[in-house]
């Protein structure tokens, strides 16, 4: 019977004198991730976090939680193991007689070097029991099942199924960033990414609204919603763009609005930014990929910044950002309709290669910049999402 989730974390373990932090960081957000459906509490032992089960119905519902906890790079469900090894391969053996599988291995990690047996002794008596027993081929590379078997400050435990995590540090041991959310496929891939640097992330969304449909508002609130698995507690922000962008039509040449609809969000961010202080902004721009996101107007946007913009893809194709939403399950709310911001009365050949002198002219003819900026975010709306969910109970 499983006793213990047994839980790994790489990155963490090199911090060295800083390293309790993190691991307190780790800790916090493992109980917080089960608050609704686990009461045991974890705690550290050799380099590892132990969970007992309490209640062996959960157990499907802690291992699906573990997965989205930023900071763990691999868990099992174990079973404690007795130290014989005569009895532990009989224990081992009948965990595997009920398993589909042809091919096998053992993988035992004697961290307690005080255990009799180095680890390819255990390997192999508990190996050739399975293969002798069951009849069943010891493949290295690659089995069908690896039965893991780990030694520890005078404790075995053993498990026959492994579910990675996504490494990193864990959210909120990093400080706070403020990301430009948009509707699109790139931002919360761009979000969840600092994330993974221990980063909580603050959302921002600007719509167009009533000149535009409100798909691209309701597409982000549920975007952060999807992303607030991964750090429990979130706040979004949404800004309406649209006064500020009437200004920009009337004032600005049309092939540069696109750079000045970009540099008034910045402006925009920044200001919430501090409000919540946080250190930095966050977009999913990656070089080249549309025409506000070129070497030069990516410099035009940035130039308006007074704290650094973070942009975790600047250097990713599409296709690996596809794959990243795709496994964080915010693609398909992505790819659903909805009316971008950025290209509300945008020219079908906006300026690529911005110059800073045109801009700053261009800027110059709108007189009431800050009457706009001030007014956008006294008309923000902010909403505050929390996973899990404890309402009613």
């Amino acid at each position: 019977m499983e006793n213990c989730f047994i839980i790994h974390y790489s990155e963490i373990g090199l911090k060295k004198g800083n390293r309790g932090f993190f691991e307190h960081k780790l800790k916090v957000n493992i109980v917080y991730a089960l608050s609704d459906i686990c009461i045991a509490q974890p705690h550290f032992d050799f380099g590892r976090i132990l969970l007992p089960v309490d209640d062996v119905t959960h157990v499907p519902a802690i291992t699906d939680r573990l997965a989205n906890v930023i900071g763990i790079a691999h868990y099992s469900v174990a079973s404690q193991g007795d130290p014989d090894v005569e009895v532990l391969k009989e224990q081992v053996f009948d965990r595997m007689k009920h398993l589909r599988f042809d091919s096998f291995r053992i993988e035992t990690r004697r961290a307690d070097k005080t255990y009799p047996l180095n680890s390819m002794e255990v390997n192999r008596i508990v190996g050739a029991r399975i293969h002798l027993g069951l009849g069943k081929k010891v493949v290295l590379d690659s089995p069908d099942v690896t039965c893991n078997i780990e030694i520890f400050n005078k404790k075995l435990f053993f498990s026959c199924e492994r579910r990675n995590g996504y490494g990193g540090l864990p959210v909120g041991s990093s400080g706070k960033v403020v990301s430009l959310l948009s509707s699109g496929i790139d931002s919360p891939v761009a979000s969840f990414r600092m994330m993974t640097r221990g980063c909580r992330v603050i959302f921002v969304h600007f719509h167009s609204f009533p000149f535009t449909e409100k798909s691209s508002y309701y597409n982000a609130v549920e975007l952060a919603r999807k992303l607030t698995v991964f750090q429990y507690r979130s706040k979004i922000y949404l800004v309406p763009l649209a006064p500020i962008q009437q200004e920009v039509i009337l004032h600005a040449p049309a092939k540069l609005r696109l750079i000045l609809y970009r540099r008034m969000m910045i402006r925009l961010a920044e200001r919430i930014a501090r409000r919540e202080r946080a250190g930095a902004l966050v977009t999913g721009d990656s070089v080249g990929q549309v025409a506000s996101q070129t070497i030069e107007n990516l410099a035009a946007i940035s130039q308006v910044a007074g704290m650094p913009i973070l942009r975790p893809l600047v250097g990713m194709d599409k296709e690996f950002i596809v794959r990243q939403a795709k496994e964080l399950g915010t693609f398909n709310t992505s790819t659903e309709p909805y009316d971008d911001c950025c290209s509300y009365l945008v020219p079908r050949n906006p300026e690529t290669k911005a110059k800073l002198d045109q801009v700053f002219a261009a800027e110059a003819g709108i007189k009431n910049m800050e009457d706009l900026l001030y007014n956008a975010l006294k008309e923000t709306e902010v909403e505050t999402l929390e996973f899990p969910s404890h309402e009613g109970g």
